[in-house]
């Protein structure tokens, strides 16, 4: 069992702890740190990270890019969005892995509409 401590919080905040008991035996203990836990994983409010694209697809040739893109990463509820705007590259899926084929995918397409027009 962890070890507990006591704190001081107003008549208020306690009020409001114990209206977000999801069963009435939790603990004031349980709920601080299921809230707790919950805003370390929300990722809802942190800024975009960078992930550099290095490698591309284009017609089954993997290709080295001289100069990385920095794709723009952020979470939407489960989903993963990257984007780069410059070269207009947009990709969701459910996961990262997914998200980069489909970002690759995106880049090849505009590779042959933009480099290799017709």
């Amino acid at each position: 069992m962890q070890s507990m401590s006591s704190i001081k919080i107003a008549t208020g905040v306690k009020d409001r702890l114990n209206g977000l008991k999801e069963h009435p035996r939790e603990t004031y203990s349980d709920v601080i740190e299921r809230l707790v836990n919950e805003l370390a994983t929300d990722t809802h409010d942190q800024p975009p990270f960078q992930i550099p694209l290095l490698y591309v697809r284009i017609r089954d040739t993997i290709h080295t890019l001289d100069h990385p893109i920095d794709l723009s990463c952020e979470r939407d509820n489960e989903d993963f969005i990257l984007y780069n705007h410059e070269f207009h590259l947009l990709a969701t899926a459910p996961n990262l892995h997914e998200a980069l084929v489909e970002i690759t995918d995106e880049f090849e397409e505009n590779w042959k509409d933009y480099v290799e027009q017709d």
